[in-house]
């Protein structure tokens, strides 16, 4: 084999790897995200209280998408699990998704859950949000699994996409449910939103 050949494959090689990052890096990247949610209640004396709450998502989105292109948004949420202290069982959960505005929605699925029992799971679309909707009852202790909710996108010519929870308040809450009280069997809303102070991107696309 001659230098002239070494040096030639050589820099096949480079050339091949290269494109494989730049094709690795425009791949769908799954993402963890912790979100630190708000949610006031009132104590037995009626006093108003806000109690802090995490939940966890895992999303899988692309890094980069060539404009006017159609990508997928997938939303995988952490298990709903009540605490038995506070809760005999919960229903009526939802999980409110704020899409990128600069974006066109095109269609969505839900694929995977398991231990969901009896419940039945819808979405709605009303403008950049999109809620994940089950009926329960999920009982406390135990994990229940929602489905994944993957969302097809249509990115514009150019910008940056980034996708996170919706929710400003009590009265516009990005996740609740209804839960029965374990000492009297009342039941009570759980309604939350994220907390501004610690804004949470759950995934970021680059149109380009």
């Amino acid at each position: 084999m001659t230098i002239k050949s070494v040096l030639a494959r050589s820099l096949a090689v480079g050339v091949a790897a290269t494109a494989a990052v730049v094709q690795l890096s425009a791949q769908a990247m799954a993402a963890p995200s912790t979100v630190h949610y708000l949610c006031p209640v009132t104590t037995p004396e009626g006093d108003p209280l806000v109690l802090k709450y995490d939940r966890g998502f895992d999303t899988t989105a692309p890094a980069k998408v060539k404009p006017l292109s159609t990508f997928t948004v997938a939303f995988k949420p952490d298990p709903i699990n009540p605490v038995p202290d506070f809760n005999k069982k919960v229903w009526d959960v939802k999980m409110v998704y704020e899409l990128p505005k600069a974006a066109t929605y095109i269609k969505h699925s839900l694929t995977g859950g398991s231990n969901l029992g009896e419940s039945k799971q819808t979405v709605q679309v009303n403008g950049s949000r999109i809620t994940l909707s089950a009926t329960g009852p999920f009982a406390a202790g135990e994990d229940a699994f929602l489905p994944t909710l993957n969302v097809v996108l249509k990115a514009p010519a150019s910008g940056t996409l980034v996708t996170s929870v919706a929710g400003t308040s009590y009265d516009d809450p990005g996740f609740r449910w209804t839960s029965e009280d374990p000492a009297d069997g009342t039941a009570h809303d759980l309604q939350c939103y994220p907390d501004p102070a610690q804004p949470v991107e759950l995934s970021r696309t680059t149109v380009g």
